[in-house]
């Protein structure tokens, strides 16, 4: 429960982390919320998260590790489960409409996400508060919904960049999409906050809700953006590419998936997704430049840390150490050519490396199958490039 107690803190050098440390936007801007921060007053922000999946990784801690930095400040943090909002599907950097889920669906995959983002959020002076917006969304009647919209014309609706999108291939846009944007506004109505926090994918339905603020309460609500994890291309860190590193995936094989990551986005990771200090940050920077692989190998360890413990972590660093650096793996193996759309099954089929494909989805179920020393678990992932192994002798190197 939040303590109304809390001391909020006003140290200049903490908001000033809070307004820069890896953050993309803030509305109206940046004064703006540097005057609310040291004004002592307690503000109340949340963190909206649809429950399509069971899984964290780490992509969607981004957001999360920004809260904890106003959760330190002494602040109000409220994480929402969207149970009702993942019932009509965010077409957010959807090129097609998303598949929508039951209510029964979004309350089961939301529990379970307090128990594996603990690790971010356990501060019990000022502990966080999670809410879920069936609660207050799927009460409305057709009338509700109506005033709501009218709030909102089709054109604001069409500016949003996947609509427009869209319209120019010639995709269907349903037309319960629309609601999407002026149900999560209506989240901070209902919730009365003073900022939310999210993506830069959300800027659009973040905005709804301040506009809704505005008229509804006669109120400002701040927004604050931070830019979503991908490399220097542009390619997203998450499930959708491919890449997604679990939060409570094992140790070892935490570990070994940080190690796969591009250099490039080693940086980003450090800034957002860990508590490591700026000052260290600073020194980190320096150090990529010189040697990129020691401080990968840092943030591996970190990020196993972070969700274990230092003795887990450095239980990975030496079976990491152990398997590469002294040549378990060989120097020389074959190389194969990922065609799109390939899974792992269809390349341990191609390589001959199983018999076939129920070969392959069984050697996978027995935990036989690694790709950079790390255990495959789902057998229809789309294959990724890197050193795939079966057993203790069969290796082909992906390209």
């Amino acid at each position: 429960m939040f303590n109304k107690k809390q001391k909020i803190i006003t140290d200049p050098d903490r908001i000033h982390e809070v307004l820069t440390r890896g953050v993309d936007s803030i509305y109206p801007d940046q004064d703006w919320l540097k005057k609310q921060l040291m004004s002592g007053k307690r503000l109340r922000l949340y963190l909206g998260w649809d429950p399509t999946t069971t899984d964290v990784h780490i992509g969607h801690t981004v957001q999360l590790w920004k809260m904890r930095e106003f959760q330190r400040l002494g602040h109000e943090v409220i994480l929402l489960m969207g149970t009702f909002t993942a019932t009509l599907g965010d077409p957010t950097g959807k090129t097609d409409a998303r598949k929508s889920l039951t209510l029964q669906e979004t309350k089961r995959n939301a529990k379970g996400f307090a128990e594996k983002t603990k690790a971010i959020f356990d501060y019990p002076q000022n502990p966080v508060t999670i809410k879920y917006n069936h609660e207050w969304l799927a009460k409305m009647n057709l009338s509700d919904v109506i005033r709501l919209s009218s709030n909102f014309t089709v054109q604001q609706m069409l500016e949003r960049d996947m609509f427009e999108t869209r319209m120019k291939e010639g995709l269907p846009i349903g037309l319960h999409e629309f609601l999407y944007p002026l149900m999560q506004g209506y989240d901070s109505v209902a919730m009365d906050v003073d900022l939310e926090v999210g993506g830069t994918d959300q800027t659009f339905n973040m905005l709804a809700g301040r506009t809704l603020q505005k008229r509804i309460h006669a109120k400002e609500k701040g927004v604050l953006t931070r830019p979503l994890l991908a490399d220097a291309s542009g390619r997203k860190i998450g499930k959708s590419e491919g890449n997604a590193m679990n939060i409570d995936l094992a140790p070892e094989d935490l570990f070994g998936k940080v190690m796969t990551l591009p250099d490039d986005v080693i940086w980003n990771v450090f800034e957002m997704c860990t508590d490591v200090s700026l000052e260290r940050l600073a020194e980190i920077k320096q150090e990529l430049m010189s040697d990129p692989r020691a401080a990968k190998a840092q943030l591996a360890w970190e990020l196993v840390r972070i969700y274990n413990d230092s003795e887990a972590a450095d239980r990975a660093r030496a079976h990491f150490t152990s398997v590469f650096t002294h040549k378990v793996i060989p120097d020389e193996m074959p190389a194969f050519t990922l065609c799109d759309g390939m899974t792992y099954v269809d390349v341990l089929e191609a390589t001959k490396i199983c018999l076939s494909k129920t070969d392959a989805r069984r050697q996978i179920t027995q935990r036989a199958v690694k790709l950079d020393g790390q255990l495959i678990h789902d057998a229809d992932a789309m294959a990724r490039v890197g050193v795939l192994q079966k057993g203790k002798r069969h290796f082909v190197r992906l390209v």
